[in-house]
């Protein structure tokens, strides 16, 4: 994780304050039992560095007795009447099984058997930051942890800077995240059961056209960049050759002359024109995608999957699966395709979270309110919303029903 990387999201969007803002787990109590709260309150932004997060995750999970860490799933069965979960600390029995592994990073397949010390994935970017002074660095990929590597890059100055960089990107610029109002409705759990209820087709049309909402890069961030380039072409006295080529396409990695360095090839979208460029570093900032955990593999068979292979989810986030329907599996952070654009991201990681222990207790412990701007569909139109004067608790009213 790199020093300077901020969260994208709202401290709000933490694990619980969304659907329970009086939890002992919020951000804000960590900031409070940290000693931090009044300096937090100083600062006057709205982002967090990421390394802050993880110690706001760190002081969860320490006051959580059942959470294991280094403790590895070997393999998940079914006996008939209960999952059985073989891990490096033994075996467990459990009713439902809630999935949470998370993507994995994604290489072109031209680049899968070049992976080492001087080719890897973004994700892998924070153990290799000792190796690269003087060294020429291609960097491909125009999304936020391509733009933080190159951010990093262009922070190094005197013996640890490299000797050029290059950032490639299939887009046609470097864009910034969409952060608009209206933009984070579609992070809203009205949107999300809209978006599920619509056609495959429909839903990848919307996931093309909304990227930018979820995949963008931090305004900040940009200007942060642009600022040092600019810096480094008129002012600074020790310059690196830097060179950026938006609407190009990693389409070929090979060996340089005499098996030195590397070679990339970059095809241009728009004209076909190629693009090759040397390098002693290539960091591939492709993004991320889903694969079947191998340790569902005795239960793969029985797991109903969309024409992509992904699995199949219900609005419940539940996998449709030949099992008893008293025995659930759920997948989290494997439904961009079914769910929309806030799926793998942190917005709604708590309302997630909810959803599915109120599908376990098939009781609404956490209300589903209704509270977006918007009317996604007949139903959102038709929906009442006591006034916000009435003096009515929207939660305590919800969970008597």
């Amino acid at each position: 994780m790199l020093s300077a990387a901020v969260l994208q999201v709202s401290h709000l969007k933490d694990l619980v304050t969304l659907v329970d803002p009086t939890s002992r787990y919020t951000f804000l109590n960590f900031l409070a039992r940290t000693g931090r709260l009044h300096r937090f309150a100083s600062l006057h932004t709205p982002l967090i560095a990421r390394r802050e997060y993880e110690s706001y995750l760190r002081w969860v999970s320490d006051q959580l007795d059942e959470v294991q860490f280094g403790c590895a799933v070997e393999e998940v069965t079914f006996d008939g009447q209960a999952f059985r979960v073989e891990s490096t600390r033994g075996t467990y029995a459990a009713q439902h099984l809630s999935i949470g592994v998370g993507p994995r990073p994604y290489v072109p397949e031209l680049a899968t058997g070049t992976l080492g010390e001087d080719v890897f994935h973004s994700s892998d970017f924070g153990y290799h930051t000792d190796s690269l002074a003087g060294r020429d660095v291609v960097v491909v990929g125009g999304g936020q942890s391509g733009a933080e590597v190159v951010e990093h890059l262009l922070q190094r100055s005197g013996r640890d800077a490299v000797g050029s960089l290059t950032w490639a990107s299939r887009r046609i610029g470097f864009q910034p995240l969409d952060e608009s109002p209206f933009t984070n409705e579609w992070f809203h759990p009205d949107y999300v059961r809209y978006f599920h209820g619509l056609s495959q087709s429909r839903r990848s049309q919307l996931l093309d056209a909304q990227q930018l909402a979820s995949d963008g890069i931090s305004k900040g961030l940009l200007e942060s960049i642009y600022r040092r380039l600019y810096y480094n072409d008129f002012v600074d006295s020790d310059r690196i050759r830097t060179t950026l080529l938006p609407g190009r396409e990693l389409t070929g990695l090979c060996r340089g002359p005499g098996g030195k360095g590397w070679r990339t090839t970059l095809t241009h979208i728009d004209t076909g024109e190629i693009d090759s460029v040397g390098a002693d570093i290539v960091v591939l900032a492709t993004g991320y995608h889903f694969p079947l955990p191998e340790f569902l593999h005795t239960l793969e068979g029985r797991i109903a999957r969309t024409n992509c292979g992904l699995p199949q989810l219900a609005a419940d986030y539940s996998v449709s699966w030949a099992g008893p329907a008293g025995n659930k599996m759920f997948f989290l952070n494997a439904g961009k395709l079914s769910h929309g654009i806030a799926d793998p991201n942190l917005s709604l990681a708590s309302w997630r979270a909810a959803t599915v222990l109120n599908t376990i207790t098939e009781t609404p412990l956490y209300p589903d309110l209704r509270s977006s701007t918007c009317s996604w569909d007949v139903a959102d139109r038709a929906a009442t919303h006591p006034p916000v004067d009435s003096g009515v608790d929207l939660l305590t009213e919800s969970s008597r029903q």
